[in-house]
């Protein structure tokens, strides 16, 4: 971070990005999105579901385009929507193969680019020489010339869409699988269509790691600056899950970043369905504005923590302990806010921090809020849960606050994503089953994963995984690897229940 007198990460201020009709970015509101899983090319379905997903309140709606027959059937998505009196933009998620990307920005205001599958010169080479490297970077701007002139001819916006699952084998070759190696992936597609003076971007950084999510932001508004960039930041933590835990990880994720100034736009990403995940959107945004951060104590707190990379407090450095819940029995008050959190810490760093949260004057998500921010910096050394009628209920919301943020393991870990028209079984229902019969394993990490796109790179960190193959069916990854391929998703449990009690003690 930079000194107190210069420029710093937070408070990141961007320009207006026009996204047809709705702007993005600069003093606009914090714009609200999600995206379908039906089948694109089922229009009819496709329709009804971005009509539910505005009607909950969501300014954009993104809908996948797997091929060029799918991304001329966005045309009349739109013209239906229009029909039905729905002129809110429509953004089209590429993958794989820029040719799609200039069939869709012909006839949605938005696409989403993944600089991690957008070129690929050297497929399965894992280490790049200097020439190499460089040979596929020229391709990558040769190719993103045509698609330029297409959006500059229909005024189409593009999301550039950084993905922790989904880096490029040159990034990572050179950068390692981490945050700079996101932010250099994001940095150098942001740099090219600079280059170019095409404006019209949106950034996005995600991962389904929290802290890794909140790190790489905090570090992309950093290179921003540093480079003179000002474009609006989307924010999300991806394969966020659903119920409570899908929804304190992303209130904690994108929240923390809100209150320091960084996101001018979000996606709550949930295995639910969409409309779904508008009203925590919607909240999280609430709640982030009426419990901002302060400029001008922020950067004592961040001269103690290292605002881009693991840090942990001196008491828990010290000790053997991690952090704990208890239940209170004498009531007291909450003392979550965060500026007073942080000025504490910041006088009183090398002693135990104790935060309390009283359920009666604190709701889950504003617990999650405040306390997953400073739990997620590495502070904090123990949750005080105010005795109420319902302390179990509390204490789990605790729990599930402290695994969310890393700082301790006290059941199984899922990842799970939120599914998209690429997705072809039923990832809702597969989830809830895995969930239920696997979540007394005590930090075994199990990805519950649509499609190709993100599955294998988000499942590299889950000893267990589960991807969709082809219609209702489903592939068991062990340790990153396939073991077992195209099992109905009816069977999928039994399959799962094997291979689990082989290598654990249940």
């Amino acid at each position: 971070m930079k000194s107190k007198e210069g420029n710093s990460w937070f408070f990141f201020k961007s320009r207006e990005v026009m996204v047809g009709n709705i702007g993005f970015g600069k003093n606009n509101p914090i714009r609200l999105q999600s995206m379908t899983n039906t089948s694109t090319a089922n229009v009819k379905e496709t329709v009804c579901q971005c009509k539910q997903i505005f009607q909950a309140g969501a300014d954009l709606v993104r809908i996948t385009a797997r091929n060029i027959s799918e991304a001329k059937t966005l045309e009349e998505i739109r013209r239906q929507l229009i029909h039905e009196g729905i002129r809110k933009p429509l953004a089209a998620d590429i993958h794989f193969n820029p040719q799609i990307a200039l069939e869709a920005a012909r006839r949605v205001e938005k696409i989403r680019i993944n600089p991690g599958n957008f070129v690929d010169l050297f497929p399965k080479k894992l280490q790049y020489s200097a020439s190499e490297y460089n040979q596929e970077s020229d391709e990558i701007r040769k190719t993103i010339l045509p698609l330029i002139n297409v959006c500059r001819q229909y005024g189409t916006s593009i999301r550039i869409g950084i993905n922790g699952g989904s880096l490029s084998r040159r990034i990572i070759d050179r950068f390692g699988n981490n945050c700079e190696a996101m932010v250099e992936s994001a940095i150098e597609f942001v740099q090219m269509f600079h280059d170019e003076g095409f404006h019209n971007l949106i950034v996005s950084i995600k991962a389904s790691n929290v802290k890794k999510m909140i790190h790489a932001n905090r570090l992309l508004a950093q290179k921003f600056m540093e480079y003179g960039f000002d474009y609006p930041i989307h924010l999300g933590v991806t394969e966020a899950g659903e119920g409570e835990d899908g929804r304190i990880k992303s209130i904690a994720g994108i929240g923390s970043l809100l209150m320091d100034g960084i996101g001018d736009t979000i996606r709550v990403s949930l295995t639910e369905s969409p409309e779904n995940e508008i009203p925590v959107a919607a909240e999280i945004v609430e709640l982030a504005q009426k419990n901002a951060a302060d400029k001008k104590n922020a950067p004592d707190f961040f001269s103690i923590v290292n605002p881009f990379a693991y840090f942990i407090n001196k008491t828990e450095q010290n000790g053997s302990s991690t952090p704990f819940t208890e239940v209170e029995p004498a009531s007291q008050p909450s003392n979550l806010d965060i500026n007073s959190l942080r000025k504490q810490f910041t006088e009183q760093s090398d002693e135990p921090f104790t935060l309390i949260w009283n359920p009666s004057d604190c709701s889950v998500s504003k617990f999650a809020l405040i306390a997953g921010s400073f739990l997620a910096d590495g502070c904090g050394n123990k949750i005080k849960v105010i005795n109420t009628t319902n302390n179990e209920k509390y204490l789990e919301s605790a729990a599930n606050l402290l695994q969310t943020t890393e700082r301790r393991i006290s059941k199984a870990v899922f990842t799970s994503c939120p599914s998209c028209g690429r997705t072809s079984y039923d990832i809702e229902d597969v989830l809830k089953k895995v969930k239920a019969e696997f979540s007394n394993l005590k930090g075994i990490h199990f990805a519950i994963m649509g499609c190709i796109v993100n599955g294998p790179g988000e499942m590299a960190g889950a000893k267990y995984g589960v991807l969709g193959s082809k219609p209702n069916h489903v592939d068991i990854w062990v340790n990153g690897k396939p073991v077992l391929k195209g099992i109905h998703q009816d069977n999928l449990l039994e399959e799962l229940k094997k291979i689990v009690s082989e290598n654990e003690q249940i």
